[in-house]
């Protein structure tokens, strides 16, 4: 009898592990599939609030695991003697296509001396297609003890890099 009442316990300890990792298996591939909308590399025009610079390009590539990597057009201005780094951040759904990001750039002098950071957050809704996506954005430019240079805000529109066929 206590066998059979041990047997009984472990079959229902072994019953609710299934249930609860189907149960979170499945809450894995809802998020996986709404992640899914978002991750790969993008071709982004970045158009800045005011015309207080002109638009510029970027690629931005979103990891399934959440982070991403962004490089701009013009990240060396030699007259201005700056140099930024690619950008390093975070991404998270907030949605079924709504995804909110973080992006921080480092800025040096053409020596490698370090003057401050580049800080952009914004929201992006990819459309139905999945192959495009727009969202605003905000930057903030701080110097090394993060004091607030410069700020903007703009928007931000994105296509979907394809695979194309040699031709």
């Amino acid at each position: 009898m206590y066998i059979a009442k041990s047997l009984n316990r472990i079959a229902a300890s072994f019953l609710m592990i299934a249930m609860l990792t189907t149960t979170v298996a499945s809450g894995q591939q809802s998020s996986n599939s709404t992640k899914k909308v978002l991750v790969g590399s993008w071709v982004e025009t970045v158009t800045f609030a005011g015309g207080v610079m002109p638009p510029l390009k970027s690629l931005v590539t979103f990891a399934a695991d959440g982070t991403m990597t962004v490089a701009d057009q013009g990240n060396v201005n030699t007259g201005a003697g700056q140099l930024f780094s690619a950008g390093h951040g975070a991404w998270a759904a907030q949605g079924e296509r709504t995804f909110n990001w973080n992006v921080i750039e480092l800025i040096s002098d053409l020596n490698g001396n370090l003057l401050g950071t580049l800080n952009v957050r914004g929201t992006y809704t990819v459309d139905q297609s999945g192959n495009g996506y727009s969202g605003s954005f905000f930057a903030e430019v701080k110097d090394t003890t993060g004091n607030v240079l410069f700020a903007v805000d703009g928007t931000n529109a994105g296509v979907r890099i394809q695979v194309e066929p040699l031709p």
